[in-house]
């Protein structure tokens, strides 16, 4: 960890190295973990590497934090707090020498996180071992705990994991089982090893959901006898991550293992709660193994659901069955073909970095879902953004409020850290704690297994996450308190992310005999002055009452009237004009007050080259209210469609905000174009130019494939690209100009895709140059290469447009509780791509339909099942993409027959919502709507809905 060595103010060569043997407390052994008020005694291995001593040293204690800088979610940096003299230690060594010491160090009270080091006269300090005092837990077991933590590698595990995770209050776990053939080498130490830990599991009240997968490499279930990596052209085999999915013939016997597994550890005669097929199943590609096709894909599931039916019949096992690590992959894989076969064995979804985009919480099929295992849960398996202690409470309270019934939310190797220490014949389990491990022991206690009930301030700040009483518990309620969610979340996500916050932004509300507050660690915090006061930054603070009688109704009422200091009093939203300025359009300014108490102020605003109709207007807004003020604009049309605006609301002893945006005229102008990559009858329409801000590859897209290159690195020659709307009565058409100074040979024709030619072929060369044959009567279904779909998936210069029309979407709009916008949402109706074809495949263009009504949300792989409704080319549609010189001329028109819902609209006189998507091959894409005040960044509005998009909220109106 960064700061680690000056923090505790280590020696580079002290001479000595210090190694923990055992820890005992009275809660336990072999962790260093203390509840409540207990203390340790630590048994060390003390070894000269250098000189001898002979002489006093001390074991000091020093308290220390951990944080990650803003803008990283990985990296930990470490800082000391204060340092404790500790406790004398005496030493008798020779050089070379081995000493073992036992000692009693008294940790100070408030939980946290403390290192201990050994100080040694003249020779200086070296570690020795860190220790997190943590809240008491609560004990028992719980079978669906809503947080649940990663076990360690095979070779780290010891009973010590399980110790912590109890000490912690962390009810829930994810680790691996590999399935092998009895015949197997690893068969029966694997076997071994899930006894051990499921034996583990059951012991110390830890549930656990099994991630299956792949057990020996060399086992003879593997095609060709090993895994497969992609090939070359010629059918080489490269060196990239391998497919390790095994034959189908061995599906049976999967199935059969699955149903052991469910039938001697389920719940409730063991602590298993669910399972999964693999980790992270990407299509082509990934990090954990993955690499087949669709169709293989789908039977693997339905052979572990069915394990899992005939263990719940004979056996009464209560497991649920799910996975696939993504809402897109879950959609993609189980019911791209439009139909509900799988909703039956769909009992929980599993997501891995959809930080503030929980969207399986929205589709009603899953929320709804009927039956003995209720709706689809939606459980975050892997997302760690919280990677040291202050963001803890804020992740977690969070991700509980997007509809997540269980999440993750922090690495396990910044909670704990697991060893077995050899040292001669005997075997040490070892596991230290981090300060984190307090962290997440807090909001174990305070959040736990309460119910998320709502948002307490629903259109305004501070973020207060209300969790309601455990059944059978009055007034035990909590309120996690975060003053700014674009500390732990990417800032364009998060609602309210132009409010400024000062440093010194607080919470301010009166102390009570009722009301408790205490910080992320659980620590207890003192009222001043007859007031608690809060922070208003990215940590989180939980609010607790007494538990008398009506005491927590108090608490929120309290928190209702707290006062907010620092916090910028309004958002800004500003609408693009809808009509041309000769008709002096109004420029419409969306104030929303986010403060808990009303606010009267003077909003102001100029637009650069028109005139405004009131320079200044008085607008008084109550509590969390939200007003558009229309403001007449004056003046002459300037030729680039840019007006600056600059807009200022000033609320006097409230504090002032601004705000400053470029606006345009959104028009679609009436005409027919004939399409043929000229130009020249665009000329009188108002373009439109995107940011000049590309838009790079997000923490999503990382954290899915940290192995493979992105496109991160933007042209400097390339400038923003241009682009024209018009319609007329029988089409839409679309225009753009784009200097793009790496021009792509373009992509297939998707109409005509060869799905096979992305699998091996019969034969195959290994690196070294061997020949290997697929087996006969086997689906050669692992991939060769990566896949080809029609969003381009930023890979290739195309564009991508999309329209957001109707009222009614498919999906809910919010989770229960909160309000629009918090997390995504559907916000695009109509989606189409504008791709180039390659020559090879015949030349030319394609319009691909991405998206209409009653289309499935897919991303259109190779071998991916069809729908009835489904993505494919646009019958009717023209479109040209040339070059010239280093510009790309895109030329399209769709009729309207394919998206008769927008004509409708235009028709009727109304605005449509509109968006585009200039990808580049070699570079960052662009969007209409990036950075624009309505917008957030908002992953479904294009595909690929794993990578960064901006909400279509762009309103547009249109020419008669």
């Amino acid at each position: 960890m960064p700061g680690y060595a000056d923090a505790f103010a280590l020696s580079k060569d002290s001479g000595f190295t210090v190694q923990e043997l055992t820890v005992t407390t009275p809660s336990g052994t072999m962790a260093n973990v203390l509840e409540g008020g207990e203390q340790p005694t630590l048994t060390f291995l003390v070894h000269a590497t250098g000189r001898g001593f002979d002489g006093e040293a001390h074991l000091r204690i020093v308290h220390y934090r951990t944080s990650v800088p803003a803008g990283d979610v990985w990296k930990p940096t470490v800082y000391r707090l204060e340092e404790d003299p500790g406790v004398a230690v005496e030493l008798h060594l020779r050089a070379g020498g081995e000493q073992r010491v036992t000692v009693e160090p008294k940790i100070p009270a408030a939980y946290g996180g403390y290192a201990l080091v050994l100080d040694v006269p003249e020779r200086g300090r070296v570690f020795a071992a860190t220790v997190a005092r943590v809240i008491e837990p609560d004990a028992g077991r719980v079978q669906f705990p809503t947080y649940a933590l990663d076990t360690d590698w095979p070779q780290n595990m010891n009973e010590g994991v399980y110790v912590v995770m109890q000490k912690l209050g962390i009810k829930g776990v994810r680790t691996g089982a590999g399935f092998n053939l009895p015949s197997d080498a690893a068969y029966k130490s694997e076997q071994a090893r899930l006894e051990r830990e499921l034996g583990w599991a059951k012991k110390h009240d830890v549930t656990v959901m099994l991630t299956l997968g792949v057990g020996d490499l060399h086992s003879p279930i593997q095609p060709l006898g090993m895994g497969r990596p992609w090939l070359t052209p010629d059918g080489t085999m490269l060196k990239s991550k391998a497919d390790l999915a095994w034959m189908p013939q061995f599906d049976g016997q999967f199935q059969q293992w699955t149903e052991e597994l469910a039938t001697q550890y389920g719940w409730p005669k063991g602590n298993l709660n669910a399972v999964e097929v693999w980790n992270e199943p990407w299509e082509s590609i990934s990090i954990s193994g993955w690499g087949s096709d669709i169709p293989r894909y789908r039977t693997m599931y339905a052979h572990m659901a069915e394990g899992v039916l005939a263990a719940r019949r004979k056996a009464g096992a209560q497991v649920l069955i799910g996975g696939t690590s993504s809402s897109s992959n879950a959609r993609d894989k189980l019911f791209a073909d439009g139909k509900d076969t799988f909703l039956p064995v769909f009992d929980f979804v599993s997501i891995h970095y959809q930080g503030l985009a929980a969207d399986p919480s929205l589709q009603p099929e899953w929320v709804h879902r009927k039956g003995a295992t209720g709706p689809v849960r939606v459980w975050d398996t892997e997302s760690w953004i919280a990677n040291s202690e202050d963001r803890v409470a804020g992740v977690l309270a969070s991700m509980r409020a997007q509809g997540q019934s269980r999440t993750a939310g922090v690495y396990a190797g910044n909670v704990y850290e697991s060893r077995n220490v050899k040292v001669g014949g005997e075997v040490f389990p070892v596991v230290q704690a981090y300060p984190t491990a307090a962290a997440i022991a807090a909001a174990q206690k305070f959040i736990g297994q309460r119910p998320f009930r709502e948002i307490l301030f629903r259109n305004g700040l501070p973020w207060v996450f209300v969790f309601g009483d455990r059944e059978g518990r009055q007034e035990d309620g909590t309120l996690v308190v975060v003053g700014d969610l674009t500390k732990i979340y990417p800032r364009d996500r998060v609602l309210f992310r132009s409010v400024k916050l000062s440093e010194n932004a607080s919470l301010t509300l009166a102390a009570n005999a009722a009301t408790k507050l205490y910080d992320f660690y659980g620590n207890p915090v003192e009222a001043k002055d007859g007031a608690y006061t809060i922070p208003l930054d990215g940590h989180g603070f939980f609010l607790r009452s007494d538990g008398s009688a009506g005491s927590f109704a108090r608490v929120v009422a309290a928190l209702r009237k707290a006062t907010m200091r620092g916090v910028e009093p309004v958002e800004f939203k500003v609408h693009d004009f809808t009509a041309p300025i000769a008709s002096a359009p109004a420029v419409r300014i969306e104030l929303t007050n986010v403060l808990n108490r009303p606010v009267h102020g003077t909003l102001s605003a100029t637009v650069a080259g028109g005139e405004m109709g009131a320079g200044s207007v008085g607008v008084d807004l109550a509590a969390d209210e939200t007003k558009i003020v229309s403001l007449p604009v004056h003046g002459k049309a300037v030729p680039s469609n840019a007006y600056a605006l600059h807009a200022r609301f000033d609320a006097g002893a409230d504090g002032a905000a601004e705000h400053d945006e470029m606006l345009h005229v959104n028009w679609i102008a009436k005409r027919t174009i004939h399409v043929d990559g000229d130009l020249k009858e665009w000329d009188g329409v108002l373009p439109q130019v995107l940011a000049s801000e590309g838009i790079g590859a997000n923490l999503t897209e990382k954290a899915y494939l940290p192995f493979m290159p992105t496109n991160d690195a933007a042209d400097a020659k390339d400038a923003a690209p241009t682009v024209w709307t018009a319609y007329d009565d029988q089409n839409f058409y679309f225009a753009a100009r784009i200097p793009d100074s790496t021009q792509d040979e373009g992509m297939i024709r998707f109409e005509k895709r060869d799905d096979d030619s992305y699998y091996y072929p019969e034969l195959v060369k290994t690196a070294d140059g061997n020949t290997l044959p697929w087996p006969n009567n086997v689906p050669r279904y692992s991939y060769r290469k990566h896949f080809d779909v029609p969003s381009g998936s930023g890979g290739h210069d195309n564009v991508q447009i999309a329209f957001n029309v109707l009222e009614k979407k498919p999906w809910l709009p919010y989770p229960a509780g909160t309000m629009p916008h918090f997390i995504s949402y559907w916000d695009t109706d109509y989606e189409y791509a504008l791709n180039p074809v390659a020559k090879q495949f015949g030349g030319g263009a394609e319009v691909w339909r991405l998206l209409a009504p009653g289309v499935p949300v897919k991303s259109y792989f190779p071998r991916q099942p069809k729908a009835a409704i489904d993505q494919g080319p646009v019958s009717g549609a023209q479109l040209v993409v040339r070059h010239d010189g280093n510009l790309r001329i895109v030329e399209a028109s769709i009729p309207w027959t394919e998206m008769p819902a927008v004509h409708e609209r235009i028709l009727a006189g109304k605005t449509v919502k509109f968006s585009c998507r200039v990808n580049d091959n070699k570079g960052k894409s662009r969007e209409l709507a990036t950075e624009r005040s309505v917008s957030k960044d908002n992953p479904p509005t294009f595909h690929d809905p794993w990578q960064t998009h901006w909400a279509n909220e762009l309103e547009f109106g249109a020419e008669k």
